[in-house]
């Protein structure tokens, strides 16, 4: 074997553990639909595309047959790739999103590095005491009843602290809320005027669920990096599905 074909496999080899790690990534710790959100996307593509490419690289540089100390110098290669690609996917895991927050009148998407153990054991339901290993669990928030309360709120918020998503003591169960989801979810006609360069978009999200035999309408979500639309069922308060589309102006 030359440095070429050792250059090749090992290129080959970290592509497809990088495709399996993008695969799991995205389907249990980012769900797809809620990657664009957090701008995720960008970082795990570079973060990947450096490590494949790194390591292949350095066999290629110190690949020579005649060496008494190649598999040393291959071990220690393999080990920094994996050293760097767990860092990597841990510094990703520990900002993923948990929760799709139901507030007021549109969806917060909030990540675990927003929730501290001391603020999530103020919350009044022992579920939300703790974080979600994977995935994103849909809640909701109910602002509180006496002023100043609701004055802790808002004068956090302007200061830039937290607001009402990033407050476990206020968290409820998505049920809860539903009711006031109905009330709030806007005509799915409502994103032409948001969306003038996707209208074919809308025109067939629209047709899709003329025919469904109940009311569908949306609400934004609110995320780190884009805001996306989410689809609702205008009956009972079910998410249908969360676009990649502008939900407001």
């Amino acid at each position: 074997m030359n440095r070429f074909q050792a250059f090749a496999i090992h290129l080959l080899t970290s592509a497809i553990v990088g495709l399996a790690l993008a695969m799991l990534m995205f389907t249990f710790v980012y769900p797809w639909a809620l990657s664009e959100a957090t701008g995720v996307v960008k970082i795990f593509a570079m973060l990947m595309s450096i490590d494949v490419v790194l390591g292949p690289c350095l066999t290629l540089l110190i690949f020579n047959v005649a060496k008494k100390e190649l598999k040393r110098d291959l071990m220690v290669i393999v080990l920094l790739q994996i050293s760097a690609m767990c860092y990597g996917l841990h510094a990703l895991y520990v900002a993923r999103p948990v929760y799709q927050v139901f507030n007021t009148d549109r969806f917060d998407l909030v990540y675990a590095n927003d929730l501290s153990a001391s603020k999530l054991s103020a919350a009044r339901y022992p579920e939300f005491k703790g974080l979600p290993w994977f995935g994103v669990s849909t809640i909701a928030a109910q602002r509180p009843t006496d002023s100043k309360s609701r004055n802790d709120v808002l004068f956090s918020a302007l200061s830039g602290g937290d607001d009402l998503p990033q407050l476990p003591q206020y968290y409820v169960p998505y049920e809860k809320e539903v009711s006031q989801v109905v009330k709030r979810i806007q005509p799915l006609k409502d994103l032409f005027a948001y969306n003038p360069g996707q209208k074919e978009e809308v025109e067939k999200l629209i047709k899709k669920y003329q025919s469904q035999g109940f009311p569908v309408g949306f609400l934004p979500l609110k995320g780190r990096q884009n805001d996306l639309t989410v689809i609702i069922n205008g009956e009972n308060g079910t998410l249908l599905e969360t676009l990649n589309l502008n939900p407001w102006k």
